[in-house]
């Protein structure tokens, strides 16, 4: 019984997480305003509290900057909602981005 238990457990907490899409592998995701000086803003995302891990919120905003076009999200709050802008900005630019 304890053993279905935990696998039922593991089964609800990994069927939520958020899983990359293709182009996201191009993404970077800074904190620092500075870093986006320049790079053309794209508009807004953000991450409904609805997460399991620790990393949903940002792979959930990570696809999205990835479907408009961008390849520089700028995360403006990591609280309960996540949100952050998206940027496109040069190859040189985003290089920089840890």
């Amino acid at each position: 019984m304890r053993t279905w238990s935990i696998g039922l457990l593991f089964l609800i907490f990994t069927s939520c997480t958020t899983a990359l899409i293709p182009g996201t592998d191009k993404v970077k995701v800074t904190r620092e305003q500075a870093l986006v000086t320049g790079c053309k803003s794209l508009g807004f995302v953000d991450a409904e509290p609805r997460f399991s891990t620790p990393n949903d919120a940002r792979n959930e905003m990570k696809n999205k900057t990835a479907i408009l076009g961008g390849n520089v999200l700028f995360v403006t709050n990591s609280s309960m909602k996540a949100t952050g802008v998206v940027y496109s900005c040069d190859s040189s630019v985003a290089a920089k981005i840890p």
